[in-house]
Protein backbone atom coordinates (compact mmCIF):
# COMPACT_ATOMS: atom_id res chain seq x y z
CA UNK A 1 0.00 0.00 0.00
CA UNK A 2 1.45 3.40 -0.92
CA UNK A 3 2.41 5.64 1.96
CA UNK A 4 0.36 8.71 2.80
CA UNK A 5 3.21 10.99 1.72
CA UNK A 6 3.47 9.39 -1.73
CA UNK A 7 -0.17 10.19 -2.43
CA UNK A 8 0.59 13.90 -2.11
CA UNK A 9 3.22 14.00 -4.84
CA UNK A 10 1.89 15.73 -7.95
CA UNK A 11 2.70 14.40 -11.38
CA UNK A 12 0.20 16.45 -13.39
CA UNK A 13 -1.64 19.75 -13.09
CA UNK A 14 -4.96 19.35 -11.31
CA UNK A 15 -5.87 23.04 -11.84
CA UNK A 16 -5.92 23.75 -8.12
CA UNK A 17 -5.36 27.48 -8.73
CA UNK A 18 -2.50 27.87 -6.25
CA UNK A 19 -0.11 29.42 -8.79
CA UNK A 20 -2.91 31.66 -10.13
CA UNK A 21 -3.51 33.10 -6.65
CA UNK A 22 0.14 34.21 -6.53
CA UNK A 23 -0.37 36.55 -9.49
CA UNK A 24 -0.94 36.68 -13.21
CA UNK A 25 1.86 35.54 -15.53
CA UNK A 26 4.46 37.73 -17.20
CA UNK A 27 3.99 37.77 -20.96
CA UNK A 28 6.72 36.62 -23.34
CA UNK A 29 7.40 37.31 -27.01
CA UNK A 30 5.65 34.02 -27.78
CA UNK A 31 2.46 35.51 -26.27
CA UNK A 32 2.38 38.51 -28.59
CA UNK A 33 -0.54 37.09 -30.60
CA UNK A 34 -2.66 36.88 -27.44
CA UNK A 35 -2.60 40.65 -26.98
CA UNK A 36 -5.48 41.42 -29.30
CA UNK A 37 -8.94 43.02 -29.30
CA UNK A 38 -11.43 40.76 -27.60
CA UNK A 39 -8.82 38.80 -25.65
CA UNK A 40 -5.84 40.25 -23.77
CA UNK A 41 -6.51 43.95 -24.30
CA UNK A 42 -4.49 46.71 -22.66
CA UNK A 43 -7.11 47.16 -19.94
CA UNK A 44 -6.42 43.69 -18.48
CA UNK A 45 -2.62 44.16 -18.44
CA UNK A 46 -0.28 45.92 -16.03
CA UNK A 47 3.27 47.08 -16.65
CA UNK A 48 5.86 46.23 -14.01
CA UNK A 49 8.63 48.73 -14.58
CA UNK A 50 12.32 48.10 -14.08
CA UNK A 51 13.17 48.47 -10.41
CA UNK A 52 9.73 47.59 -9.05
CA UNK A 53 9.41 44.83 -6.52
CA UNK A 54 7.78 41.67 -7.88
CA UNK A 55 7.79 37.95 -7.23
CA UNK A 56 9.67 35.73 -9.64
CA UNK A 57 8.24 32.27 -10.40
CA UNK A 58 8.20 30.09 -7.28
CA UNK A 59 9.80 32.88 -5.21
CA UNK A 60 8.31 33.59 -1.80
CA UNK A 61 9.37 37.25 -1.58
CA UNK A 62 9.45 40.27 -3.91
CA UNK A 63 12.69 41.29 -5.61
CA UNK A 64 13.53 44.29 -7.84
CA UNK A 65 12.81 43.39 -11.45
CA UNK A 66 15.77 43.82 -13.77
CA UNK A 67 13.77 44.67 -16.87
CA UNK A 68 10.29 45.85 -17.69
CA UNK A 69 7.61 43.22 -18.01
CA UNK A 70 3.90 42.99 -18.74
CA UNK A 71 1.61 40.92 -16.52
CA UNK A 72 -2.06 40.09 -16.46
CA UNK A 73 -3.72 42.30 -13.86
CA UNK A 74 -4.95 41.01 -10.53
CA UNK A 75 -8.34 41.65 -8.95
CA UNK A 76 -8.54 44.85 -6.93
CA UNK A 77 -5.88 44.76 -4.21
CA UNK A 78 -5.54 41.03 -4.69
CA UNK A 79 -2.65 39.83 -6.89
CA UNK A 80 -4.66 36.74 -7.92
CA UNK A 81 -4.86 36.53 -11.71
CA UNK A 82 -8.04 38.19 -12.94
CA UNK A 83 -8.84 35.10 -15.03
CA UNK A 84 -8.96 32.82 -11.99
CA UNK A 85 -12.62 31.99 -11.44
CA UNK A 86 -13.23 32.13 -7.72
CA UNK A 87 -16.19 29.76 -7.71
CA UNK A 88 -14.34 26.85 -9.30
CA UNK A 89 -10.67 27.90 -8.87
CA UNK A 90 -10.28 27.29 -12.61
CA UNK A 91 -8.75 29.42 -15.37
CA UNK A 92 -11.16 31.24 -17.67
CA UNK A 93 -8.62 31.23 -20.53
CA UNK A 94 -7.01 27.84 -19.90
CA UNK A 95 -7.05 26.77 -23.56
CA UNK A 96 -5.30 30.01 -24.59
CA UNK A 97 -3.19 30.61 -21.51
CA UNK A 98 0.19 32.36 -21.84
CA UNK A 99 3.50 30.54 -22.20
CA UNK A 100 4.50 30.79 -18.53
CA UNK A 101 1.21 29.19 -17.48
CA UNK A 102 1.65 26.36 -19.97
CA UNK A 103 5.16 25.60 -18.74
CA UNK A 104 4.56 26.00 -15.02
CA UNK A 105 4.57 22.67 -13.22
CA UNK A 106 4.83 23.24 -9.50
CA UNK A 107 6.21 19.73 -9.00
CA UNK A 108 8.85 20.17 -11.77
CA UNK A 109 9.70 23.87 -12.16
CA UNK A 110 12.74 23.61 -14.46
CA UNK A 111 10.89 24.60 -17.65
CA UNK A 112 9.31 27.76 -16.27
CA UNK A 113 12.50 28.76 -14.46
CA UNK A 114 14.37 28.45 -17.77
CA UNK A 115 12.26 31.23 -19.32
CA UNK A 116 12.09 33.51 -16.27
CA UNK A 117 13.37 36.95 -17.25
CA UNK A 118 13.91 35.98 -20.90
CA UNK A 119 12.16 37.18 -24.06
CA UNK A 120 9.74 39.30 -22.06
CA UNK A 121 7.22 41.58 -23.71
CA UNK A 122 7.45 45.28 -22.84
CA UNK A 123 5.24 48.25 -23.63
CA UNK A 124 7.22 49.27 -26.68
CA UNK A 125 6.60 45.84 -28.20
CA UNK A 126 2.85 46.46 -27.98
CA UNK A 127 2.21 50.20 -28.35
CA UNK A 128 1.75 51.25 -31.97
CA UNK A 129 4.08 53.92 -33.33
CA UNK A 130 1.09 56.17 -34.07
CA UNK A 131 -0.50 55.76 -30.63
CA UNK A 132 -1.04 59.33 -29.33
CA UNK A 133 -0.07 58.21 -25.83
CA UNK A 134 3.40 57.03 -26.86
CA UNK A 135 5.12 60.44 -26.39
CA UNK A 136 3.68 60.69 -22.88
CA UNK A 137 4.85 57.17 -22.06
CA UNK A 138 8.37 58.14 -23.12
CA UNK A 139 8.20 61.40 -21.16
CA UNK A 140 7.00 59.54 -18.09
CA UNK A 141 9.81 57.01 -18.33
CA UNK A 142 12.41 59.79 -18.61
CA UNK A 143 11.10 61.90 -15.75
CA UNK A 144 9.41 59.36 -13.47
CA UNK A 145 11.54 56.23 -13.58
CA UNK A 146 11.06 53.88 -10.67
CA UNK A 147 13.58 54.82 -7.97
CA UNK A 148 15.93 52.30 -6.41
CA UNK A 149 13.50 50.95 -3.82
CA UNK A 150 16.15 49.05 -1.88
CA UNK A 151 18.32 52.17 -1.50
CA UNK A 152 15.22 54.26 -0.79
CA UNK A 153 14.26 52.00 2.10
CA UNK A 154 17.76 52.21 3.56
CA UNK A 155 17.65 56.02 3.46
CA UNK A 156 14.12 56.12 4.89
CA UNK A 157 15.21 54.00 7.87
CA UNK A 158 18.01 56.49 8.59
CA UNK A 159 16.69 59.42 10.65
CA UNK A 160 19.54 61.57 9.31
CA UNK A 161 18.64 60.93 5.65
CA UNK A 162 14.87 60.48 5.86
CA UNK A 163 13.74 64.08 5.26
CA UNK A 164 15.84 64.46 2.12
CA UNK A 165 14.64 61.09 0.80
CA UNK A 166 10.98 61.98 1.41
CA UNK A 167 11.46 65.28 -0.39
CA UNK A 168 13.04 63.59 -3.42
CA UNK A 169 10.36 60.93 -3.54
CA UNK A 170 7.63 63.53 -3.09
CA UNK A 171 8.73 65.43 -6.18
CA UNK A 172 8.84 62.19 -8.16
CA UNK A 173 5.42 61.05 -6.94
CA UNK A 174 3.75 64.33 -7.87
CA UNK A 175 5.38 64.45 -11.30
CA UNK A 176 4.22 60.88 -11.87
CA UNK A 177 0.63 61.87 -11.09
CA UNK A 178 0.89 65.00 -13.25
CA UNK A 179 1.86 63.00 -16.36
CA UNK A 180 -0.94 60.51 -15.70
CA UNK A 181 -3.34 63.42 -15.31
CA UNK A 182 -2.28 64.79 -18.70
CA UNK A 183 -3.02 61.43 -20.32
CA UNK A 184 -6.47 61.29 -18.74
CA UNK A 185 -7.32 64.89 -19.59
CA UNK A 186 -6.10 64.82 -23.19
CA UNK A 187 -7.08 61.30 -24.20
CA UNK A 188 -9.67 60.12 -21.68
CA UNK A 189 -7.38 57.32 -20.51
CA UNK A 190 -9.20 54.90 -18.21
CA UNK A 191 -7.71 53.77 -14.89
CA UNK A 192 -7.48 50.19 -16.18
CA UNK A 193 -5.50 51.22 -19.26
CA UNK A 194 -3.38 53.58 -17.20
CA UNK A 195 -1.88 50.51 -15.50
CA UNK A 196 -0.64 49.27 -18.87
CA UNK A 197 0.64 52.58 -20.23
CA UNK A 198 2.27 53.90 -17.04
CA UNK A 199 2.35 51.03 -14.56
CA UNK A 200 1.25 51.43 -10.97
CA UNK A 201 1.48 54.93 -9.42
CA UNK A 202 4.75 55.51 -7.61
CA UNK A 203 3.06 56.26 -4.29
CA UNK A 204 1.63 52.73 -4.34
CA UNK A 205 5.10 51.28 -4.91
CA UNK A 206 6.36 53.13 -1.83
CA UNK A 207 3.65 51.85 0.52
CA UNK A 208 5.49 48.57 1.35
CA UNK A 209 8.46 50.70 2.45
CA UNK A 210 6.30 52.39 5.10
CA UNK A 211 5.53 55.57 3.14
CA UNK A 212 2.04 57.04 3.47
CA UNK A 213 0.55 60.04 1.68
CA UNK A 214 -1.80 62.91 2.47
CA UNK A 215 -3.47 64.96 -0.23
CA UNK A 216 -3.75 68.74 -0.38
CA UNK A 217 -4.32 71.40 -3.01
CA UNK A 218 -0.60 71.33 -3.72
CA UNK A 219 -0.46 67.60 -4.37
CA UNK A 220 0.61 64.63 -2.28
CA UNK A 221 2.82 64.92 0.80
CA UNK A 222 4.77 61.87 1.93
CA UNK A 223 5.31 60.64 5.48
CA UNK A 224 7.31 57.70 6.78
CA UNK A 225 5.47 55.44 9.20
CA UNK A 226 7.95 52.59 9.19
CA UNK A 227 7.91 49.32 7.24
Amino acid sequence: MPSQSSKKIKKACDRCGTCCRQGGPALHIQDRHLVAPGFLEFDVLVTIRRGELARYPLSDRPEPVRQELIKIQGRGRDWSCRFLQAESWSCAIYDRRPLACRLLKCWAPDEVLAIAGRDLLGRYDLIADNDPLLPLVRLHERECACPDLVESEIRLRSSARRAEMLSELGRLVNRDLAVRGMAMQRYGLSVARELFYFGRPLFQLLAPLGVTVTESAGGLTLQYRGA
